[in-house]
Parts: C-alpha cells; sequence; structure tokens
C-alpha cells in the first residue's frame, strides 16, 4: 500500500521528491524523506529529515537539499493515526540510518512488548518502528564495533526474518549504503548510463531516470554501496550471491505506450480522463496479444477445473468471465481470495490440469497473489491479466497478458475494469468460435459508437444533471440482472469509493428477498437494463420499486415510462456491460466533484493494495 523511492545521483533528494509523486497513488495519508548530507561544523554525514501529512503532491516550493544518497516514503496508515511523527522514514536514536517499510508487521506486538521490556522507548505508534529497535539492540550485540555503529547486511537480515507478514523494508546508513529486502511487497532496482542507482516500489515510476531495472525477487535482499559504486542481490535464506541481471527499462514493456501522456490534458481529473479513454483503448487489450488468446482459451477448454480470482473491481471482472464461461458449458468457480482456504479444498494433490485466471490492476495485489501463490504449489496453471510491467503476478504465471490501456493514475479503476472485462468477454467468444480479428474489428465498432456517445452534449449534459440531484442521498441502491449484475456491483462500489454514499448493488432478482424492505417514498434506485431476455424481469423490478415510491435513474437503450430519470446508452447491442459501466462511472465522478471531493486520490484508499 505505501510505495518506497530512494535515489544516488545528482539532486538526489529532488529525484525522491518526483519519484514519490509518481507512486503517490500507492498511499497518500503523509510522505516523508531521508537525505544524507555533510555536515558543515565536523564534516559528518548526518541525516535532513523532511515529514509531513498529506499528499506531496499539494506541497509547493519545497526547498531541496544538495546531496546524492536520499531514502523517501509515502504512506498508506496501517498501524498507527496519519500523523507527521508516524511517517516514514523512521531514524535510529543514533542516527546511523533511516528506514522505510511497505507491509505489516505481523508479530509486531510480541516483539513491542519484548523491546519495551528492555527499556526501548518508542515515539511513533507504527510496526515500522519496532523494526528500527530490534536493529538497534542487533548492532549493540555485535562484536565488531564497526558493526555496532554502522548497520551490517547479517544484521538486518537476522531482523527481517524475525518478522511475519508481507514485507519489504528499506534503510539508508550513514556509511552510504542502501540496503533493501523484499518478502511480498514489490521492489525494484534501477541504474542509468551516468551512474545513478535508483530503487522503487514499481518500475513505471523509475522510467524519468533509470535505463535499466531489476525485479527483486521475494526472499531476496539488495544493497547498492556509494562509496565503491558497488551492487549485489543475496537469498536471505541460504546466503547466496545471485547474479544482477539489468535489463532496458523498456525491454518487452511498451514503454512507450505505457508512459504515453500522462498529463490531464483538457479534464479536470485524471479519472474523467481516464473514463474518456475508454473509448479508444479497448482494441489495445487484444491487439498484441491474439496467439497467447489463442493458447489460452485451449488451456481453459482443455482443464478440468477452472477458476477466477480477483479483488475489488478485478473481482467483479472475474466474476463475470466466470459467469460467461459457464454460459458456454465450462464450470468456472469465482473464488473469493479472503477465503480461499475452502476453495482450496477441492484441488487435488495434483491439479496440474487446472487453470485459475487471475486478474489485478498492479499484479501485486496481496490477497490476490498469496492465492494465486498456493495455487501455483499445488499444480494449477495460472493466466494473469495485470496492467503494470514487471509485476510480481506476471513473474509466478504460466500465461500472462498486458493490458495495454495505458496508465491508470486515478485511485479508482476505470478503464484497467473496462479491459479486464473486455478480456473475459473476448475468451468466451472465442470459445464459443469467434474468431479473434473478427472480434477486433467488431471491438473496433464499439469504440467507435462510444467516441460518438461522449461527445454528445445532450447526454453528458444529462448525466450531470442527474448527479447534482444525487449527491443530497446517503444511499443508493443499484439493481443489475444476467450480463449485468457484476455491472450493478461494480456501479455500487464506484459510488462508495468517489463519492462517499453508501450504494448495494443486487440482482433484481433478489429485490422481493428482502432488499424491498429498504425502499420508501424517494428511494434512488440505480437500474441498468439491457435488451436481452432479462428486460422483461428488470422492468418489473423497476415497477415494483416504483410503486413503493422509489426513484428509478436507468441507464438503458431506450426510455420507458416506468424510468424516472434516463441514460441513453450508446446505439449498440453489442458489449452492453461495457456501455452499461460508462454512465456509471461519469455519474459518480460528476457526484464526488460536486460535493468537492478529490476524485484522483479518494481518501482511506490506494491503488495497490499490497498488505492483507
Amino acid at each position: 500500500m505505501c510505495g518506497i523511492y530512494a535515489s544516488f545521483g545528482l539532486e538526489a533528494e529532488k529525484k525522491v521528491f518526483d519519484g514519490l509523486k509518481r507512486i503517490e497513488y500507492r498511499g497518500y495519508d503523509s510522505w516523508g524523506v531521508a537525505t544524507l548530507v555533510k555536515n558543515r561544523g565536523d564534516g559528518e554525514m548526518k541525516f535532513v529529515v523532511k515529514k509531513e501529512v498529506g499528499k506531496l503532491s499539494d506541497q509547493k516550493n519545497i526547498k531541496f537539499v544538495e546531496s546524492k544518497l536520499s531514502l523517501g516514503h509515502t504512506r498508506w496508515a496501517t498501524h498507527g493515526g496519519v500523523t507527521k511523527v508516524n511517517a516514514h522514514p523512521h531514524l535510529a536514536k543514533n542516527k546511523s540510518f533511516a528506514l522505510v517499510q511497505n507491509g505489516v508487521v505481523e508479530n509486531y506486538q510480541e516483539y513491542k512488548s519484548k523491546l519495551m521490556n528492555d527499556g526501548y522507548s518508542f515515539i511513533s505508534e507504527t510496526d515500522t518502528e519496532i523494526i528500527v529497535g530490534l536493529l538497534e539492540k542487533e548492532m549493540e550485540n555485535e562484536l565488531d564495533n564497526d558493526a555496532r555503529n554502522n548497520l551490517s547486511a547479517s544484521s538486518f537480515i537476522k531482523v527481517f526474518n524475525k518478522l511475519t507478514g508481507r514485507n519489504t523494508v528499506a534503510v539508508l546508513t550513514r556509511d552510504g549504503r542502501i540496503m533493501a529486502i523484499r518478502d511480498g511487497s514489490p521492489l525494484v532496482a534501477g541504474k542509468n548510463s551516468k551512474g545513478e542507482f535508483y530503487f522503487s516500489s514499481d518500475v513505471l515510476s523509475m522510467s524519468p531516470d533509470a535505463d535499466e531495472y531489476i525485479v527483486i525477487q521475494s526472499g531476496q535482499m539488495a544493497t547498492f554501496n556509494s562509496v565503491d559504486l558497488s551492487f549485489n542481490v543475496v537469498d536471505i535464506k541460504i546466503g547466496k550471491t545471485i547474479s544482477a541481471k539489468f535489463i532496458p527499462l523498456d525491454h518487452k514493456l511498451d514503454l512507450a505506450n505505457i508512459t504515453m501522456d500522462i498529463g490531464k490534458d483538457c479534464y479536470d481529473s485524471y479519472m474523467l480522463k481516464e473514463i474518456h479513454e475508454q473509448a479508444s483503448m479497448l482494441t489495445n487489450v487484444i491487439r498484441d496479444s491474439k496467439p497467447k488468446f489463442l493458447i489460452a482459451a485451449e488451456m481453459i477448454k482443455n482443464a478440468k477445473q477452472v477458476f477466477t480470482l480477483g479483488c475489488g473491481s478485478a473481482s467483479y471482472a472475474t466474476g463475470n468471465t466466470a459467469y460467461l464461461l459457464r454460459k458456454r458449458g465450462i464450470l468456472t468457480l469465482t473464488v473469493e481470495a479472503y477465503e480461499a482456504d475452502s476453495y482450496l479444498e477441492l484441488l487435488n494433490s495434483d491439479s496440474s490440469n487446472s487453470v485459475c485466471i487471475v486478474f489485478s490492476q498492479s499484479g501485486e495485489t496481496a490477497d490476490t497473489n498469496e492465492v494465486a501463490e498456493l495455487m501455483k504449489a499445488k499444480g494449477v496453471k495460472i493466466i494473469s491479466v495485470v496492467n503494470m510491467p514487471g509485476s510480481t503476478l506476471t513473474q509466478l504465471s504460466d500465461l500472462s497478458f498486458m493490458l495495454q490501456v495505458g496508465p491508470e493514475l486515478a485511485v479508482a479503476s476505470t478503464k484497467a475494469f473496462l479491459g479486464h472485462v473486455l478480456w473475459g468477454i473476448t475468451i468466451a467468444d472465442i470459445l464459443s468460435g469467434s474468431k479473434i480479428n473478427d472480434l477486433e474489428i467488431k471491438i473496433n465498432e464499439f469504440e467507435y459508437k462510444l467516441k460518438e456517445w461522449f461527445v454528445n452534449k445532450t447526454i453528458q449534459n444529462n448525466i450531470k444533471r442527474i448527479a447534482k440531484k444525487l449527491i443530497k442521498y446517503e444511499h443508493i441502491f443499484v439493481l443489475g440482472r444476467g450480463n449485468l449484475y457484476y455491472a450493478s456491483l461494480e456501479s455500487a462500489l464506484k459510488l462508495k469509493e468517489i463519492s462517499y454514499i453508501h450504494a448495494e448493488g443486487f440482482s433484481s432478482g433478489e429485490l422481493k428477498h428482502g432488499v424491498i424492505a429498504l425502499i420508501s417514498k424517494d428511494t434512488p434506485v440505480l437500474c441498468l437494463v439491457a435488451e436481452d431476455k432479462n428486460k422483461a424481469n428488470m422492468l418489473s423490478a423497476i415497477s415494483e420499486v416504483r410503486a413503493r415510491g422509489g426513484k428509478t435513474i436507468v441507464i438503458a437503450k431506450e426510455n420507458n415510462e416506468l424510468y424516472s430519470d434516463w441514460i441513453q446508452l450508446p446505439d449498440t447491442n453489442d458489449y452492453v456491460f461495457l456501455s452499461s459501466i460508462i454512465p456509471s462511472q461519469l455519474m459518480t465522478c460528476f457526484m464526488a466533484v460536486e460535493k468537492g471531493y478529490d476524485v484522483d486520490k479518494p481518501r482511506n484508499l490506494a491503488k495497490s493494495v499490497t498488505v492483507k
């Protein structure tokens, strides 16, 4: 959930500030930077620490110090309130190192008690400071005088191995080393032709600074020494040095496409821009992956068991994929990552003929990856679909797809979600006998319809009008059915995430089984209606809501006297899930703007959920 960025080179502190801004989507409760500078008085190296609560992107006129070494962190709070004291980096009491963490120390209470009994005093409420305390105690026990004053690699590894949970911990030492250990939470290192060196929580964030990168794997420690410019990677379990092979930053990453203009252009927010980009990026999902789609179709068709897996918005995309596969006669189970143990019981000791389709925007979602790792260990073949290069999920997959929808900088997923849904629709169509080239043409035609819809001012102004009406309500219900059931769940999630309104999505078939008790005069109910066999049932549900005084806001191709308000869909029956979700995205975006909220960085959320 948090972001780490470290730099060695000219203007190191400024590079870290800029790097943290690029990964601020990982957490923006608070931020901090520790920079190593030479003391003017005695010439000794010392740390200058800057910390603040709030978003780093809101900071203006920052004065940077001259230095070649800096370590920074942007925080999503897990332990301890959002305060300046709890912000990272945390300094050792003897000022010999600064430390940042991405993850959760699950056994922190045990070690906090032990440290306090030993007389250690804490200044923060974080689990991170436990690591600092353990390292300082370990340094005190070192026999070597240098190791007592400067944190050694062996002490770092020894303490890290005491921690439980998924963590990445990085330290900047007073003698000029950057050491980082990864166990679950992502970590990459990079360098450029100028001899500068970087560490980050993702590959894309280093693209302005580094030419080459290496992904640090779980169970590895990477060390950069600014004195002799050496870099090495060690397996912390066996103590063996691993060959560090850097690759060009754009190698197999299509970086030109991924880092295409990431400004807001003429839009007021990244979210609004990314919603509009959906009209021109859908073909990217299949264009460069046609052979892989055919391989995936064969894997699914020949599998004894098929599972889908995802969290948040991705879970609704995988749920819809499973629904479509079942309609094609392929028994597919949607795995709830939080209750995965019950699904894992379904796996045989040899499940090499089972397949799990895994969706994740970042490829670093902790709950998702942990289940994927367990399935992989049981022999299940993993097919992953992600939007970020160099991810953990991609590396553990048997077959991996890149969505290629471009960077998604708003925290709430829009175009990555649509890309995942389209992937599921496409694989289901291929399994039904459709030709992938014909599907590409079909998607192109759909994009053209979407572009026409987006420039229709009457439709756009109508959505804004409805959004203004809805902001006064505390509760909204969303109904869908069949192809649009999971679209209703995603629409409700967007209302929660961005406009902070309590919203619940249901199948319209559930209305009479309890939900209707909550419908009273003027209760707003958003309804998604497709031109299919479920339309009659949806109209019946809408009529029942109206009979009890509820207000129905209906997203459909055609108007009906039962609708209190109507949002017109693009003039196409194809890809109705995709066209139904876009008005919901726009509506919740407009509602949040009307309320004065930050639509790109909603409260309490982070783009990449790397803790459980």
